[in-house]
């Protein structure tokens, strides 16, 4: 549990985050210049671009997540009371918590099918790439797992 603090307060994810838009942004900008300036297009600009956009999209979202920032419907806490509310969100958390279950689960299965396919350009395998999909999942469930455990405890009869 300590880990989320932590990564709270060191901000590393949002700083990989930030990096990461800016690097998207700069290989973006490369490919355009070597391609229509240059006329000789680089053949890893689009491969490094593209494994970034995984991370960014995987990190990204566990960020929000465990940072309880995802968008969210605010009707619902207007019209049902608080305990009411709490056991609806720990109800949506389970229900996430099954689907990063299977998300775990599939990732793993897809880097075990593509393990050896290489990128094209770096010879990089896929599942290296892909290996953001497990990680993350876990994570996020470890995070769900929190979020029940945490507001369980606030309910009537809670430690």
């Amino acid at each position: 549990m300590k880990l989320f603090e932590r990564l709270q307060k060191t901000q590393l994810d949002i700083r990989f985050l930030q990096i990461g838009v800016v690097a998207l942004i700069t290989l973006s900008a490369l490919q355009v210049f070597t391609r229509y300036v240059l006329n000789a297009p680089l053949s890893w600009t689009e491969e490094v671009s593209s494994c970034l956009l995984i991370w960014v999209t995987y990190v990204g979202t566990f960020t929000l997540l465990y940072r309880d920032s995802h968008a969210r419907v605010e009707a619902v806490n207007e019209f049902f009371g608080k305990e009411i509310v709490r056991w609806i969100h720990t109800f949506w958390d389970v229900v996430i918590g099954f689907f990063l279950i299977t998300l775990a689960v599939a990732g793993v299965s897809l880097m075990e099918v593509i393990v050896y396919d290489k990128t094209p350009a770096l010879r990089i395998s896929y599942s290296v790439i892909l290996s953001i999909i497990p990680i993350t999942a876990v994570l996020m469930l470890i995070a769900i797992g929190r979020r029940i455990y945490l507001t369980l405890q606030k309910l009537p009869g809670g430690r």
